[in-house]
């Protein structure tokens, strides 16, 4: 019976240690844990800040020591990045349309007159397709071609018609 005591014991305190030990990994871990949440929130502000203000993307993650709360920086930073980018095309795609279409235009229209064809504004595989610069993050894609050839016809009467 005493025997059995000792050997008891002897499971219990094994048994202890295993359950010590075990707390330790798992403290270990979520501090790991935490430490690549921090690392990934950090990088999504810097991130949307750099995209905000029409900075290119460029992540310095040496402030982060291991390599898994480096990557989880660059992933924050990216995510960030992307998602207030594409925000910020969206809101600017009509403006990139236009422009993109006028010039367009313009440089058709000029080529028009100076080869002597007569006034088609219409007639230009830059006004049928009309998706010069379009991303399909912008949306839908006939408004775009909407704003483009809007810009184009402008573009192409005032590159035409500043040669008459």
């Amino acid at each position: 019976m005493k025997g059995m005591g000792v050997l008891l014991g002897a499971a219990l305190m094994a048994g202890s240690a295993l359950a010590a030990s075990a707390q330790s990994v798992v403290t270990v871990q979520y501090y790991q844990d935490r430490d690549d949440r921090q690392a990934y929130r950090e990088g999504y502000r810097q991130g949307a800040s750099d995209a905000q203000h029409g900075r290119r993307a460029d992540w310095d993650d040496n402030r982060w020591r291991e390599a898994d709360d480096r990557a989880a920086y660059r992933d924050g930073y990216m995510r960030g990045y992307r998602e207030v980018r594409v925000d910020y095309d969206r809101d600017r795609y009509p403006d990139t349309a236009r422009r993109l279409g006028y010039e367009d235009g313009y440089n058709d229209g000029i080529r028009d007159w100076r080869t002597g064809h007569s006034f088609r504004p219409k007639h230009s595989d830059h006004y049928e397709d009309a998706d010069r610069g379009y991303d399909h993050r912008f949306g839908d894609k006939h408004y775009y071609k909407q704003l483009y050839r809007e810009g184009y016809r402008q573009g192409y009467e005032r590159g035409y018609g500043d040669r008459r």
